[in-house]
Parts: C-alpha cells; structure tokens; sequence
C-alpha cells in the first residue's frame, strides 16, 4: 500500500501534473511533474502508469499503482525523495493561495516580525 504523500502526489498528476508539464507550466505542480517525468523514463513501467494514470485521472486503481511505484521511488532514492517532498509542500501552498489563503513565511533573523494582509483602518508599529 503507498503512503499518503505518494498517493496525493500520484492523483495530482493524474489529474492536472502531467498536462501542466507538457504545457511548459511555470507552477509548483508543473515543475513537480518535470522531476517526476524526468525520474520515470518512458518505456518503463513507472512511466506507463503514469501515462495510463493521466489518460483515466478518474480511475482510482490506476492512481494507486502510480503511487506503489512512486512510493518505492521515493524510498529507493533519499535524493529524488527530498526534491519530491520539497516541491510537494510548493504544490500544496501553491493551492492553498489559489484559494485566496495567506501564506506567511518568514527566514532569517529578527527582534520583531509583521506579517499581515487585507488591513483595515489605522495600524501603528
């Protein structure tokens, strides 16, 4: 059985990831898709289901043996893993804010931070 994050990946690119890669997308599940693509060679049998998986985004089975083979991927591949999961957390803020979500980051060093959105009315600092 695959783990949550591979299955969420693999319907992810079922869905729209494969479409939004070959379209030359610049967003975070495009560029997920290219590293995920560029790992499943074609003729193999990582990328022939993802193939089938992207021509039937609604078919359930074919989205879990996507993510079986995804998830043994990851797990062979600490490397491939990490770019994987990085660019995974980039898809799910990517989606968040598409939803009119505040994403608040912050890195580095300081006394004192303001992060805010849609502020209404007088505000001192």
């Amino acid at each position: 059985m695959p783990d949550e994050i591979a299955l969420a990946i693999a319907t992810a690119l079922a869905t729209k990831g494969t479409e939004a890669a070959v379209a030359e997308g610049r967003t975070a599940l495009a560029a997920l898709a290219r590293t995920i693509l560029d790992r499943f060679r074609r003729g193999s049998r990582e990328a022939d289901a993802l193939q089938e998986a992207a021509a039937r985004p609604g078919d359930r089975e074919r989205q879990l043996v996507l993510a079986e083979l995804l998830s043994r991927a990851l797990a062979d591949d600490p490397r491939f893993a990490g770019r994987v999961l990085t660019q995974w957390r980039a898809v799910q803020e990517e989606l968040t804010l598409d939803r009119g979500a505040v994403s608040n980051h912050f890195s580095g060093a300081a006394d004192k931070v303001v992060q805010a959105r849609d502020i209404h009315g007088d505000i001192t600092l």
